[in-house]
């Protein structure tokens, strides 16, 4: 018992301190007082949020810590035992420390509880406010189409008033004049830099046709756009940057440019994916007809978004100080304009869907329709929050999809490239991996999945934000992300997996360049035959592909000491329905360290004969004598009967039976026999163990049987060596006059002498 009170009971260092949670409950106090005088104020909403939502956490993990605490006093309390007068007097002095610290600690544990308790509330409430702003400012209604339409032509003169004050108040903008011809001499600058390098590239484009059109169609695509639209790029983005940092006193003008921007590389891709010559799989390109129509309404939603960019700025809202709504003239524009731009976008997405084949099988025509109806039915009902929430979300999802479509299409086509070797670089990667023709890069696979999970997860976070997501809401889903989400008691951390996947894919392309240098450089330097170094150059691989799987796991948040559970659910596995996977594994083992077959042997394992092109793990291919592979687990090699005729030399024997015609010279048939296989140069006649043997067998039926055996170099040559030597002895048989019988037989017909009797004729 007394050994228990040397061990410690809670740890030395507390990051939270009495004067931590009085700070917190004072900031709590704070943001409370704040949002009951600014709740209204969603600027303000947005920061106690933020705060309450880290006071939060912070109160969280003061419980995690104060809650271990608690358990570890117990613990020790409980070794103690139950209080009695006989006890040590160390004993009871050591038991009331613990009974004081209990209570310093439930009393410290509350109120991180308490202040956890209120942040929650806090957050809760924020969160419902900014709920009920939005949706108070979203559906918050205006004058209809019809009220505007009905005011302007019932009331006389009232669209001459509103029209002669829109004209005044244009007439007088305020804008900073020196900012905004700073702006533009930087973006025709830029325009003309832009002009010259895109007639540079042209020019070289023509002349010679750039390697990246075999790499990735899809980023030949966006070459192309980049040598078409760099002036207008270069212009719109040097304009909106020196408007950024000395603004022209109106946001209409960098919102302009933006716009020009993004429509620019937008029409530039689009217009370069469609071609006939880009060849972009997934993409039907355009006609010249088709081609028009699409410029046509492209130009249309250029026009009529610039238009609305315009009367929807500032510069329209009112025309009088009396008044801060905008004019029914203003709003009838308005309305037109965000009508156009809707039936625009809407013919151009369909006239798009007849050459991108996702949007057809995702249905964004119909979904993008069905927005665009909804916001113009809002628009002209008054909902203009609600419009213009639905034209923003839809542009903004259409970029968005683009830009991921080329993010993963570009990557994909230059991993099938690397698959195919298609360029030269693509080509010497390959070599410089050790790959052979048709063989895919090892671990390409992880890059493939990796690449495609990021760009979708932030795909999918930017649409969530564009479509309503609060800032904070997204930044504790990617703090989430990051710190990762529990489910069901165990931790998935994105990231980390994400981290594992490219980890495991680099590795295991190391790994392939591993094995081609221990082939090529270290092994061949060593004594080994060639089987023990591709026995070593296999077992090395394996070994190099197990690290990488643990090093990606370690990488990903993998607990290897919970591998032990999952370990033994495999045991019950193996022992019902992996037994046969298990035994392949176990032979395939054998037959790299043993090594009774080798890669390039010939073998005949059953009915199986053919040369051995490859050992696995698993099985072994066999490839037979007319081109075809035969897969033969690595457990019947071991367990059944292997004929290996080169197992340890190339060495063969040939036994080639013949007949000659009774009556010929025995002496010299056995004679002529020696010499062609003597003269023969693939057969051995220097060794002692393999001599040339010529024996008279017997008489046959129709000949008198010999039978030559020999021995050649290369049992492979074994039906070439014997063909030569069938040539020569009827050569010399045909100079010696020696024949070889046809087979012969002996057909006895008997005839019969009895004649029948004559039938006796009664008439």
């Amino acid at each position: 018992m007394m050994m228990c009170l040397t061990l410690p009971i809670y740890a030395a260092d507390i990051p939270f301190t009495t004067e931590d949670l009085d700070t917190f409950s004072k900031q709590l106090d704070t943001a409370e007082k704040d949002f009951e005088q600014y709740g209204n104020d969603i600027t303000r909403l947005n920061s106690l949020h933020a705060t309450a939502a880290g006071l939060g956490q912070k109160a969280q993990a003061c419980i995690t810590q104060y809650e271990h605490e608690q358990t570890q006093i117990q613990q020790a309390t409980d070794s103690l035992g139950e209080s009695a007068t006989t006890d040590d007097k160390d004993v009871q002095q050591k038991r009331t420390e613990l009974e004081t610290k209990k209570q310093q600690v439930d009393k410290t544990l509350a109120q991180c509880r308490l202040i956890n308790l209120r942040a929650t509330t806090l957050l809760d409430s924020s969160l419902k406010s900014q709920q009920n702003l939005l949706k108070q400012q979203l559906f918050a209604p205006s004058q209809s189409l019809f009220t505007h339409l009905y005011t302007l032509l019932l009331e006389p003169g009232i669209w001459k008033q509103e029209l002669a004050g829109l004209v005044n108040k244009l007439l007088q903008p305020l804008i900073n004049w020196h900012n905004l011809i700073v702006a533009l001499s930087y973006g025709i600058a830029g325009l003309l830099v832009g002009l010259l390098w895109s007639i540079h590239k042209r020019r070289q484009y023509r002349q010679q046709t750039p390697a990246i059109h075999e790499t990735s169609p899809t980023l030949a695509a966006v070459w192309r756009s980049l040598l078409r639209v760099m002036p207008y790029v270069l212009f719109a983005g040097l304009s909106g940057l020196s408007l950024y940092f000395y603004p022209a006193g109106t946001p209409i003008i960098p919102q302009f440019m933006q716009l020009l921007l993004v429509f620019s590389l937008s029409y530039g891709i689009l217009h370069s994916l469609l071609r006939t010559t880009a060849q972009v799989e997934g993409i039907v390109p355009a006609d010249k007809k088709a081609g028009n129509k699409l410029y046509t309404w492209a130009r249309l939603l250029l026009f009529s978004t610039m238009t609305g960019v315009v009367v929807h700025s500032q510069l329209f809202d009112s025309t009088s100080l009396e008044n801060a709504e905008p004019s029914h003239l203003v709003a009838l524009i308005r309305i037109t304009c965000g009508t156009v731009i809707g039936i625009a976008l809407t013919r151009l997405i369909w006239l798009m869907s007849l050459h991108f084949l996702f949007i057809k099988r995702t249905r964004l025509h119909l979904l993008t329709t069905l927005c665009i109806v909804l916001a113009v039915g809002s628009l002209w009902l008054g909902y203009r929050n609600v419009a213009s929430f639905l034209f923003t979300g839809v542009f903004g999802t259409l970029f968005l999809l683009l830009v991921a479509l080329l993010l993963i299409k570009i990557p994909s086509e230059v991993f099938d490239g690397l698959d195919e070797g298609r360029v030269e670089w693509q080509q010497r990667l390959r070599e410089q991996l050790g790959l052979k023709p048709g063989q895919f890069i090892p671990g390409l696979i992880w890059l493939r999945l990796t690449n495609t999970m990021v760009i979708n997860s932030l795909l999918i976070i930017l649409l969530l934000r564009l479509w309503g997501m609060s800032e904070q809401s997204q930044t504790n889903l990617i703090h989430q992300l990051r710190n990762g989400i529990d489910i069901a008691g165990f931790t998935l951390e994105p990231l980390r997996i994400i981290g594992g996947l490219l980890v495991l894919a680099l590795l295991v392309s190391v790994t392939q360049v591993f094995k081609k240098h221990v082939s090529e450089s270290w092994l061949r330097r060593t004594s080994l035959s060639r089987g023990a170094r591709e026995a070593s150059t296999t077992i090395s691989g394996y070994i190099g592909i197990l690290m990488a799987i643990l090093i990606g796991l370690s990488v990903a948040g993998i607990q290897f000491e919970k591998l032990a559970i999952i370990a033994g659910a495999l045991s019950v596995g193996i022992g019902f329905g992996l037994q046969n996977i298990v035994n392949n594994f176990v032979s395939g083992l054998i037959l790299l360290f043993e090594r009774p077959i080798r890669r390039g042997d010939w073998i005949k394992v059953g009915t199986a004969e053919g040369y051995v092109r490859e050992i696995s793990i698993r099985s072994t291919t066999i490839q037979t004598f007319d081109r075809s592979d035969i897969i033969v687990p690595n457990s019947e090699i071991i367990s059944g009967q292997v004929t290996n005729m080169m197992l340890n030399d190339n060495f063969g024997r040939l036994i080639l039976p013949i007949g000659v015609a009774y009556g010929s010279d025995t002496e010299q048939v056995m004679m002529i026999l020696r010499e062609a296989a003597t003269a023969h140069p693939a057969v051995l006649k220097e060794r002692t163990d393999m001599k040339i043997n010529v024996f008279f067998r017997g008489f046959g039926a129709d000949s008198l049987d010999f039978e030559l055996r020999c021995f050649i170099r290369d049992i492979e040559s074994k039906l070439g060596v014997t063909s030569d030597l069938n040539l020569a002895i009827d050569k010399a048989f045909r100079q010696q006059g020696i024949d070889i019988p046809f087979p012969q037989r002996t057909v006895h017909l008997v005839k019969n002498s009895e004649v029948p009797a004559k039938s006796t004729d009664l008439g």
